[in-house]
């Protein structure tokens, strides 16, 4: 027996309201991981994107540098402890 048209409704309207839970929890994540790598020039307080804007110097410190590309400032990053990366401002 085939069920009801309202059933199959009802049961795609669950579908439909648990998906869009599951968009909500994926959407907040990527936030979450996108924020790590934005950050605010101290010499300008432009807002940028560091992953964008990186670029690799030096022969011995091996150091990683971000550049504003609003003022072309020139600053190192350095790793967090929670996977993330951070201006080092100075």
């Amino acid at each position: 027996m085939t069920p009801s048209l309202e059933t199959r409704v009802e049961r795609l309207e669950r579908e439909v309201s648990l998906l869009r839970e599951a968009l909500g929890v994926f959407q907040s994540r990527a936030e979450q991981f996108i924020k790590r790598y934005i950050a605010s020039c101290p010499a300008c307080r432009g807002v940028f994107d560091m992953l964008a804007n990186h670029y690799s110097i030096g022969l011995f410190d091996n150091l990683v540098y971000v550049k504003c590309p609003h003022c072309n400032k020139s600053m190192p990053i350095i790793d967090k402890k929670d996977g993330g990366i951070d201006l080092v401002a100075g």
